[in-house]
C-alpha cells in the first residue's frame, strides 16, 4: 500500500507507467549470466578455493557490467521510456482564471484626467484570464481584441486612447453580455464612473443579471485644474465669417491665458494670428469672439496645461472657394429640386430636357427628374456609361421608371426593382430609418398620395434610409459599376396631381443640400464643423486622414478633436461637452458597493508537459547504442 501511495503522489499524469522502471532487472541479469555449470570430482581445499575464485569472478563481472558502455545507454534507455510514458509535468501557478473575461476601458475625455486612463491601462492586465475580449467603451462601443490571448489582449489595452467624447458605458457592458451570453464569464470595467451617455453603470448591471460576474473598478478624484472650451459656432457677417467660442473656468480663482490662433490656407501656407487674451473668473464661463476667419483650417488653443488637454483646443473649417458642377435632366423646368440646387452659392446647375450623347465626367453628379417622357435606349446608354467611368447619378421618381418604360441598362443601375405605380386616396406615411440625408428632417407629416411600388434589391450594399410602413423602399442609395445611384421616390412635379407635398416642407430644400454635400462635398458651413461623436457615412470607400491617422472606410465616426481630410473636404471636429470638462463631477454614488459579490481571478494552475523532453533524449541514446553495437560488429 505505502508503495502505491508513493507512486500516485509523484509528479506524472500516469504515475502507474513507472513499473516500466522493472524492466531494468532483465537487463541486468542477462549482462550477468554465467556459462551453465557442470559436475567434476575435486578435493574439499580446492573447492573453497574454486568458491573464492567464484566469488571474486562476480565481482569483477558487476565491475565490468558497469564499465560497460553499451550497458549504461541500454540503462538510460530503458529509464527514459518508463518516465515519458508516465507523463511528467511541472506544475506552476497564475493569476490567470480559467473562464472568459472581457475588460471593457472607459474611453471618454474626462479619463485624461490625472492619468486615469493610463492607470486604468497598467492595472488591466492582472483582470485577463485565457480567452480575452477588450472593449473601449466610446460613443458607441469599440471592440479592439475578441477572443485573444492574455499577451495579446495586453498589446491591445496598451495601443488604446482617449476620444473626445462621453462614453456608452451601458452599451459597452450590453455588448460584453452579448458576446459570453452561451459560457458565461467575467467582465472587469475600468472608468472614473463621471460621465456617460444612454444606461447608469449600475443599472446596466442590474439588466444583465446574475449570470456574469460583472465588476466595476474605479479611478481617479475630482480636480478643480481645468479650463476648457465648452461650446463654439460660427457667424457668418457681410461676407465673412466670426468664430464665437464659450470657455469654462472650474477652479474657484480667475483664470487668465492666451489663445494661440493658427490657420492653414488652402494654399497650404501658415497665417499666425496675435495671440487673444482669455480671462474668466472662478467656477463660470464666458465667450468670445474670433473676428474675420480666413478660409481654410483654424487652430485655436489655450495656452494652458491642466487635467484635460482635448478641451484646450478648438477648430474651424471654412472651405476654399470651390464650385461643382450638376447637370439637370427634366422634362419641366422650375421644378422646386432644381430649385434648390440652384440657391447652392457654389454648385453651378445646367439644366437640359434630354440626355447628352456623349454625357461629360466634369459633372460631380447628374439629376434625372423626368414626369412622363420616357428616356430613349440611348439616352440610358449615356448615363450608364457616366456612371460606368465613376459617375455619380440622382434618379428622382416619375412614370419614366415604370417597370414598362425601362431598358435593361436602367433595370440594372437603379438601386431598387420598381413594379408599378400605387396611388391612394388617404395617403402613405413614409418613416426614416437613419442617415445622413434624413437626419434632423421631420418626414412622418408627409403626404404621398402618389408612389412607386418598389422592391429591396440588394442589401448588403444598397442603404434604404426611407419607407413606408410596409416596407417600400421609397429612398435608396448605393455602389453601381464604379459609381453611385440614388433613387428618390418622392416626385416633385407641381400641379392638382402631385405625388406628394414634401417639396412644400423647409427640409426639402435641407435635403438637396445634403445631396450635394455627398456627390461633390458642397454644402452648409455646419457639415464642415461637427462634434466630436458624429457619424457620416460615405458613397464608398475612402482613405481618410484623421488626427491618429489615415483609415479607409465608407463609414467615419469623428471622435477625436482636429481636423479629418476626406477626399478634397477638410471637416473641423471638436469636443464642446461640458459634461466630460467638468472634473469637479463627483464619482457615481453607490460604485463602491456595487462589487458585492463579485471576485477578483482565482490562480490557475498551469501543468507544463516534460513528456516530449524525455521521449527524445531516449530516441538519441537508441541511436547511440545502434553506433556502439555497429562498432562493435554486432550489427
Amino acid at each position: 500500500m505505502a508503495i502505491t501511495d508513493s507512486l500516485a503522489s509523484l509528479p506524472f499524469i500516469f504515475p502507474w507507467a513507472l513499473i516500466g522502471l522493472l524492466s531494468i532487472i532483465p537487463l541486468i541479469i542477462l549482462y550477468m549470466l554465467l556459462p551453465k555449470p557442470f559436475k567434476v570430482s575435486m578435493p574439499s581445499v580446492m573447492f573453497l578455493m574454486k568458491v573464492e575464485e567464484s566469488r571474486e569472478k562476480i565481482y569483477s563481472s558487476i565491475t565490468k557490467i558497469v564499465k560497460d558502455p553499451l550497458f549504461i545507454v541500454q540503462l538510460l534507455v530503458l529509464i527514459l521510456l518508463a518516465i515519458a510514458a508516465a507523463g511528467p509535468y511541472i506544475l506552476s501557478y497564475d493569476t490567470l482564471s480559467d473562464e472568459t473575461t472581457v475588460i471593457i476601458i472607459d474611453g471618454s475625455a474626462s479619463m485624461q484626467a490625472g492619468d486615469r486612463f493610463g492607470e486604468a491601462q497598467r492595472d488591466a492586465p492582472r483582470y485577463l484570464s485565457q480567452v480575452n475580449t477588450v472593449i473601449l467603451a466610446s460613443s458607441t462601443p469599440v471592440i479592439v481584441a475578441e477572443n485573444v490571448s492574455a499577451s495579446d489582449a495586453e498589446r491591445a489595452i496598451q495601443s488604446l486612447t482617449t476620444r473626445a467624447v462621453t462614453a456608452d458605458i451601458g452599451s459597452a457592458m450590453a455588448s460584453a453580455a452579448n458576446m459570453l451570453s452561451a459560457k458565461g464569464g467575467s467582465v472587469y470595467v475600468l472608468s472614473d464612473f463621471t460621465a456617460w451617455d444612454g444606461l447608469n453603470p449600475i443599472e446596466a448591471k442590474n439588466l444583465l443579471g446574475s449570470g456574469l460576474n460583472v465588476t466595476f473598478v474605479p479611478y481617479g478624484s475630482t480636480t478643480s485644474n481645468n479650463l476648457g472650451i465648452i461650446n463654439g459656432y460660427l457667424e457668418k457677417s457681410n461676407g465673412t465669417y466670426n468664430y464665437h467660442f464659450m470657455v469654462r473656468n472650474y477652479d474657484t480663482g480667475v483664470k487668465t491665458v492666451y489663445a494661440n490662433v493658427t490657420t492653414t490656407l488652402p494654399n497650404g501656407s501658415k497665417l499666425v494670428y496675435s495671440p487673444l487674451t482669455v480671462s474668466v473668473p472662478g467656477d463660470s464661463a464666458d465667450t468670445f469672439v474670433f473676428k474675420n476667419v480666413s478660409r481654410g483650417t483654424t487652430e485655436i488653443r489655450l495656452a494652458t496645461s491642466d487635467a484635460i488637454e482635448s478641451d484646450n483646443y478648438a477648430y474651424v473649417s471654412i472651405p476654399g472657394t470651390q464650385s461643382a458642377e450638376v447637370l439637370y435632366i427634366s422634362d419641366t423646368t422650375g421644378l422646386p429640386s432644381q430649385i434648390a440646387l440652384e440657391l447652392i452659392p457654389e454648385l453651378t446647375v445646367t439644366n437640359t430636357d434630354e440626355v447628352p450623347e456623349e454625357l461629360s465626367q466634369n459633372y460631380s453628379f447628374v439629376v434625372v427628374n423626368m414626369g412622363d417622357r420616357v428616356l430613349t435606349g440611348t439616352e440610358v446608354d449615356s448615363l450608364h456609361t457616366y456612371i460606368s467611368n465613376g459617375g455619380d447619378l440622382v434618379f428622382v421618381a416619375g412614370n419614366y421608371l415604370e417597370s414598362v418604360n425601362q431598358t435593361v441598362n436602367m433595370s440594372r443601375m437603379l438601386p431598387v426593382r420598381i413594379n408599378s405605380t400605387v396611388t391612394s386616396i388617404d395617403g402613405t406615411q413614409i418613416y426614416a430609418i437613419g442617415s445622413d440625408f434624413t437626419s434632423d428632417l421631420d418626414l412622418n407629416s408627409v403626404y404621398m398620395k402618389t408612389y412607386l411600388y418598389a422592391e429591396t434589391r440588394d442589401l448588403t450594399a444598397t442603404t434604404y434610409p426611407v419607407m413606408t410602413m410596409e416596407g417600400v423602399p421609397i429612398m435608396a442609395y448605393g455602389p453601381y459599376t464604379n459609381g453611385t445611384v440614388f433613387y428618390f421616390g418622392l416626385d416633385d412635379h407641381p400641379g392638382d396631381d402631385a405625388w406628394n407635398n414634401f417639396a412644400s416642407f423647409p427640409a426639402f430644400p435641407v435635403f438637396w443640400i445634403r445631396i450635394a454635400d455627398y456627390f461633390a462635398g458642397i454644402g452648409d458651413i455646419s457639415d464642415y464643423n461637427v462634434k466630436a461623436g458624429t457619424i457620416t457615412t460615405l458613397s464608398n470607400e475612402t482613405v481618410i486622414t484623421t488626427p491618429e491617422g489615415n483609415v479607409t472606410t465608407n463609414r467615419i465616426l469623428f471622435d477625436h478633436v482636429g481636423i479629418y481630410t476626406i477626399g478634397q473636404k477638410q471637416v473641423a471636429v471638436n469636443m464642446y461637452n461640458d459634461k466630460e470638462s467638468n472634473t469637479l463631477t463627483e464619482r457615481l454614488s453607490g460604485i463602491e458597493n456595487a462589487n458585492d459579490g463579485s471576485e477578483l481571478p482565482t490562480q490557475y494552475e498551469i501543468k507544463t508537459n516534460l513528456f516530449y523532453i524525455f521521449a527524445i533524449l531516449a530516441a538519441l541514446f537508441m541511436i547511440l547504442e545502434l553506433y556502439l553495437l555497429r562498432k562493435r560488429g554486432d550489427i
